[in-house]
């Protein structure tokens, strides 16, 4: 989602269309799709074969395709065709077409965010270059004159975090080791930061805007009071101190179906002191990958944090969920450990990123004709769970989790002299 979220309109994209963008641009002829989840934009898996030369061979096993593609209902199997070329497509569209400048110099700004992590040894997303060597796309549909923006990328095997839940502490320890390892490394990348801050309603620092779509996301008199509060709340104790927050390049959207996990699930036992461990920290970044790197900002690294708390909150229905993040926060901490200012602005962050969640995600579910059930999947737990994060409180959450951190030998004394809840 970019600048103009209230005027974007999803895709309506046809496999012609596909078809023509894949023989015009990358000589591929598609054999069998399936279309993945997403909020606004298009995300395509893709089976080709090549019509004339084609350098980006990803060759996997039919056990291996049976395996992803059964989840996501593709037909290739019932039809016995499974192609060694893999792909993902996404397609966005351009509203007006003269937003294609703008928006394709971000996504070449991610592509460099992404390259960067390849060199690190992270598994990310790998950009495919059309046959004539362009990354991004700008394809006008013939029929109905509408301009997209597209661009494709290597396929990733294995199961989104989504897909193997509920997620062992263990797990949740890991992929909090993996955001903090994406922070520390993308510290040093040469990229223009300065770019990559966001307009977007999505990006937390603009949650002020959030409260423009309250009154159309369907919420009750109590719920939208319950928003209005916790965005005041956030405004007053960290946005009006935002500068002094520490900053970085941060994923925004650090979530279970954004991760996945690499081949078959493992239940390794976990190194406690990640930090001194490279082998440990090499084993992280071989077993887990980041995709859908869209929404990466320049930001403060704390709103990262909050944003991937709240959603394995939301994804986590138990009644345990406030203690079950516990251990991805620690997992974090034990990489990169926070100032006294990112933890006394932990649980606002948190508690925003809720509201972001809960109203955003309906208002869009509510604008496509309640067409895309990928949207509302998290919202009706995430509203419950905001109701009581915020009933108990910030000092008797923290005290939950200071007690979990603990077991891994974190005291909030750890990295600073004195934090006041």
């Amino acid at each position: 989602m970019e600048a103009d979220d209230d005027e974007y309109v999803r895709p309506q994209v046809s496999i012609a269309y596909l078809q023509d963008l894949l023989i015009s641009e990358y000589k591929l002829k598609i054999i069998n799709y399936a279309e993945l989840n997403g909020h606004e934009d298009r995300n395509y898996r893709i089976f080709c074969e090549e019509t004339e030369s084609t350098e980006h061979k990803s060759v996997f096993s039919q056990d291996q395709c049976e395996s992803v593609c059964t989840r996501n209902s593709c037909s290739a199997i019932q039809t016995g065709v499974c192609s060694k070329y893999e792909y993902v497509v996404k397609v966005m569209d351009l509203v007006h077409s003269e937003n294609f400048s703008s928006r394709s110099e971000r996504i070449q700004m991610q592509m460099k965010v992404q390259d960067h992590l390849l060199d690190c040894g992270f598994v990310c997303p790998k950009v495919v270059p059309s046959s004539s060597g362009s990354v991004v796309q700008r394809f006008v549909t013939s029929e109905e004159n509408v301009h997209y923006l597209t661009y494709m990328t290597k396929y990733i095997h294995g199961s989104t975090l989504f897909d193997i839940a509920p997620l062992s502490t263990e797990t949740l320890y890991e992929v909090g080791s993996l955001l903090a390892q994406l922070h520390c490394s993308l510290k040093d990348a040469v990229i223009p930061s300065l770019e990559l801050k966001s307009a977007s309603v999505w990006a937390l620092e603009n949650a002020f805007k959030i409260k423009d779509f309250v009154s159309k996301a369907e919420l009750d008199a109590g719920e939208q009071s319950l928003v209005s509060a916790v965005l005041d709340h956030f405004a007053q104790n960290v946005l009006a101190q935002m500068t002094e927050l520490p900053h970085g390049v941060i994923h925004g959207d650090f979530h279970d179906e954004n991760i996945l996990i690499l081949g078959r699930r493992e239940n390794n036992r976990i190194t406690e002191n990640l930090v001194s461990n490279s082998d440990q920290v090499v084993h992280i970044r071989s077993k887990y990958a980041a995709i859908d790197f869209a929404d990466i900002s320049y930001s403060p690294l704390v709103f990262d944090l909050a944003i991937s708390a709240s959603y394995f909150m939301m994804s986590h229905t138990r009644p345990d969920f406030i203690e079950i993040v516990g251990h991805f926060l620690c997992g974090y901490f034990m990489v990169r450990r926070p100032t006294p200012k990112e933890v006394r602005s932990l649980f606002a962050s948190i508690c925003a990123a809720f509201c972001r969640e809960v109203v955003l995600a309906k208002h869009s579910y509510l604008e496509q004709s309640r067409s895309n059930s990928y949207l509302i999947t998290a919202v009706d737990a995430g509203l419950r769970q905001l109701k009581e994060i915020w009933r108990i409180g910030q000092g008797d959450v923290m005290t939950v989790w200071s007690g979990i951190w603990e077991r891994y030998g974190l005291t909030l004394e750890n990295w600073c002299e004195e934090i006041v809840i």
